[in-house]
């Protein structure tokens, strides 16, 4: 009897080897696929709202299976499944958002003022993410670069060494980021202000697994999602980098929300 299949989406600048260690506990009851890393095929480039992007992930779930599949994504891997669900329910058994909040109307709102006046740069993480370091003589020096940083501190010491070695690639000169930093930050300033015009569209099960300590949950007022779409919800120890913390744990939610 062949297992279920999850297509896993993976959070923006995080390539999909990262989670190597989370899909180490899923293996034994899933069959696991996934796209590298979204936003880099110039068929689909990254534009506003993310609407390519959704292009890029029904097109793959498309190709890929004959059959309906789990979705399960990250942050902006979450949203792209909650995207293409509610324009094709018909590919999916279920989908599971792990800290992918459906922003609520007001912020909502604020997104698209701050698009409007070029401000997103501001008050999303786009600057820096265009900015950060991108070169390293080694692995060994990217790996305790990253280390150092308070966004990695919490990692497992196993997911942190697997973003280094998938999320690396060499370069002329060493070693660079595989997921381009342009690109990540373009994604955040493309962040989509159009979500809660999609209540009343979500037809499949839906589980949201939040993270106890993160901020963009906060920042997405989730009680907006909890009355207007139906969402089952989870909550673990963490972070918004919650997979990459606690990636057993994660696992366990994971196969415990499948089951039901």
């Amino acid at each position: 009897m062949s297992k279920p299949k999850i297509h896993f989406a993976h959070a923006n600048g995080f390539p999909a080897g990262t989670y190597t260690k989370l899909f180490s506990f899923l293996a034994d009851d899933f069959d696991i696929d996934y796209l590298t890393r979204h936003g880099h095929n110039p068929q689909f480039p990254v534009t506003d709202n993310w609407k390519f992007l959704r292009d890029e992930l029904r097109a793959e779930i498309e190709r890929r299976y004959a059959e309906k599949i789990i979705g399960v994504g990250h942050s902006l891997g979450g949203l792209l499944h909650f995207l293409v669900a509610v324009e094709n329910p018909e590919l999916y058994r279920q989908i599971i958002l792990l800290d992918a909040p459906v922003i609520s109307r007001l912020s909502s709102h604020g997104v698209r003022i701050l698009k409007i006046t070029g401000l997103m740069d501001r008050f999303s993480q786009s600057k820096v993410t265009r900015a950060r370091r991108n070169l390293w003589r080694s692995r060994e020096e990217a790996f305790e670069h990253f280390k150092k940083k308070p966004k990695f501190d919490a990692f497992d010491e196993d997911v942190l060494r697997d973003y280094v070695r998938f999320g690396t690639v060499r370069a002329a000169e060493g070693f660079e980021l595989f997921f381009s930093p342009l690109i990540e930050s373009k994604i955040y300033r493309t962040l989509p202000d159009h979500l809660p015009t999609f209540r009343g569209k979500l037809k499949i099960p839906t589980a949201y697994v939040g993270g106890s300590r993160s901020k963009e949950g906060e920042l997405a007022r989730l009680s907006f999602m909890k009355k207007h779409f139906p969402v089952d919800f989870y909550q673990i120890e963490g972070s918004h980098l919650y997979p990459f913390e606690k990636p057993q744990a994660t696992a366990e939610i994971i196969k415990n929300i499948a089951k039901r």
